[in-house]
């Protein structure tokens, strides 16, 4: 199989997923709490609240395969920009302060 085809083929897949991802995580942060999505037949694009849960998931660990996939297909460019990030400190600075305030950001969000 051709190499190309693979990683167009990856790209394709993790941009679907992502989609499918972001929509169901709308509905789901739409959904009333607890059980009253059940109790009210709530629904969203006509999926009720655990489906979307069962969706979301799935499609999480299936985006997880594949972006594991998509950085052993391309290993070598992501060393080579590493090592011209690597070169360039300003742009180096600006990564890592990125990197930093997502990761500062995540731990604000889940009370860490």
């Amino acid at each position: 199989m051709n190499r190309r085809f693979v990683k167009t083929t990856t790209d394709v897949l993790l941009l679907i997923g992502l989609v499918v991802m972001g929509i169901t995580g709308i509905g789901m942060y739409l959904a009333p709490p607890g059980r009253m999505a059940r109790a009210k037949n709530w629904t969203y694009l006509g999926l009720d609240k655990h489906t979307l849960e069962d969706i979301h998931t799935y499609f999480g660990f299936m985006m997880l395969a594949i972006v594991l996939l998509h950085l052993t297909l391309n290993w070598k460019q992501l060393k080579s920009l590493l090592n011209d990030l690597s070169k360039n400190k300003s742009d180096a600075i600006i990564v890592m302060t990125a990197v930093l305030f997502v990761i500062v950001s995540m731990l604000i969000y889940l009370n860490i």
